[in-house]
Order: structure tokens, then C-alpha cells, then sequence
């Protein structure tokens, strides 16, 4: 059973029980998470990615149930800017009254730690910017799944999670509104990288007669950004050249991404 804060929140909860948030269009907003980065939801969106949106109050005890089955780092390790990069995971705390330490796990208001293992961003404010009746109408957790075709908020990942379900299920919800792409279906780009190891450039072949919009992300091992480019071949080209001048030696990933649907990872070494 969800929680909700006050018997205010109750009300609005039970009022707005017929115009529950699926199906609704997602209220904009611009957040800044725990480490200083802005997430703008339109921005989001607009790159094609869903958004998987937690809303949770840390002294929720389903809310904390949820979290600790680990199934939105899972998503967010599989599906999102590591991953495959097709979806955004973050939490919302959704009791302004909550503080730092308390998703920390040492303040009093909490049921645990709730950063430690947790990768995907977290976003705490004093006045929320997000709307509870838009967001969270039916109390907490709600785990928000906004499609970036139409705006809109088409599932909560609570109740296919408090039925019993877990990650395939997940998937699957996604999957419902993803259109003709399916998470099951990626890493079908064939292609090579040589030389590799590579010193000032490395040769990426894709099994494609021509290239055109494929983006190349370059990640280091601890899982950050390193290089994004998007590249359009000569017509009967299937080869396109990375430049690696600026890495340091060592180990990378490269994610390639053809429009909208299909990508693949592979490791690249640098060795000068």
C-alpha cells in the first residue's frame, strides 16, 4: 500500500483516484540532483530517452522496500548512459521537509541509506518544483514512466513490482510504448574497431552498406563521459575514424548508436 504524507495529501489522493497520473501529459521541470547536475525533463525527452522517475519520501516503508530490490539501478545500469542509453532513472524526494542526512541513512526521518549503491541521480529540494498531484496523486512510491513520443506519464512501476513482478516486467512496460525498438532487441550493430590497442586513432567498421547519423559515445571506466561525436559517411562507406589523440592510455568503452534504434558496446584500448 502506498503512503501518503498528511491527510491532506490523503484527500487529494482520493479525489483525484479517476484522473490517476497515466496517461497524463508530464509536468516540465529543470532539477538539479545532489552532485550539481541540472536534469531538464523536456531536454530529456527531446534526445528520445524515457524517463523513469521515482518519487519517494525516505520514511516510506514501500517506498524503501522498492529500493531495495535494486531494480531501477538495474535499469538504470542496463538501459541508461552507460547501458544501452535509452532511458533516464531519478529519484525525486518528494517530502520537502526531508534532509540530506536522512537519504543518507543517519538522520531520523529514514528507513536507510538510500545514495550508497545508487548511481542514478538524486534530487532533494527545500520547495519541490514537482507537482504531487501530477507525479504522485495516489501517495508514495510512485515510479513514474514517461514516454518521450507523446509527454506523457504511461505506467507506475509500483504495482507491476507490488504484484509480484520485477525487471522483465519492467522491461515489458517499457517496451508497450517504446514503438517498433525494443530493449530486448539492441546490440544488433555488427561491427570492428582496429587497431586495438589504438594510439592517436582507431577505425570503427559497422556491417552497414553507408553511415549515416551514427553516434559514437567514448566512455572511461569509471563511467564517465569522455567524447561524443555523430558521424555521415561518403555513400558506400561502412568505416568511419575515431579520434583517440586525446585519450591517456587505458581502457575504454565505446557505445555506438544508429538513430534511434539500435546500438552496441565494445571495448577499445589506448596504447601510445
Amino acid at each position: 500500500m502506498k503512503k501518503t504524507i498528511t491527510l491532506f495529501t490523503a484527500f487529494i489522493s482520493l479525489a483525484t483516484f479517476s484522473f490517476a497520473q497515466i496517461g497524463a501529459p508530464a509536468q516540465d521541470f529543470t532539477v538539479t540532483d545532489l552532485d550539481g547536475n541540472t536534469h531538464s525533463l523536456s531536454g530529456i525527452l527531446e534526445s528520445g530517452k524515457v524517463v523513469v522517475l521515482d518519487a519517494s519520501a525516505t520514511w516510506c516503508s514501500p517506498c524503501w522496500a522498492f529500493h531495495e530490490a535494486h531494480y531501477l539501478q538495474d535499469l538504470h545500469d542496463q538501459y541508461g548512459p552507460n547501458g544501452t542509453d535509452q532511458i533516464r532513472v531519478i529519484f525525486y524526494e518528494a517530502d520537502a521537509s526531508t534532509g540530506l542526512d536522512a537519504l543518507q541513512g543517519t538522520g531520523g526521518n529514514t528507513q536507510g541509506d538510500w545514495l550508497s549503491g545508487s548511481t542514478y541521480p538524486f534530487v532533494n529540494e527545500t520547495n519541490l518544483s514537482l507537482s504531487g498531484a501530477n507525479y504522485w496523486p495516489l501517495g508514495f512510491p510512485t515510479i513514474n514512466v514517461i514516454d518521450p513520443a507523446t509527454g506523457t506519464i504511461q505506467a507506475d512501476l509500483y504495482d507491476p513490482w507490488a504484484a509480484g513482478g520485477g525487471l522483465p516486467e519492467f522491461v515489458d512496460v517499457i517496451d508497450e510504448f517504446w514503438g517498433e525498438v525494443s530493449l530486448d532487441e539492441l546490440n544488433s550493430i555488427e561491427l570492428s574497431v582496429y587497431p586495438n590497442p589504438a594510439s592517436t586513432s582507431a577505425k570503427i567498421k559497422l556491417d552497414l552498406d553507408a553511415i549515416s547519423d551514427v553516434n559514437v559515445k567514448v566512455f572511461n571506466l569509471i563511467g564517465a563521459l569522455v567524447s561524443s561525436d555523430t558521424y555521415n559517411g561518403k555513400a558506400g562507406s561502412n568505416t568511419l575514424t575515431l579520434n583517440t589523440s586525446a585519450l591517456e592510455n587505458g581502457q575504454y568503452i565505446l557505445h555506438v548508436a544508429l538513430g534511434d534504434n539500435t546500438s552496441t558496446k565494445i571495448n577499445l584500448n589506448i596504447l601510445k
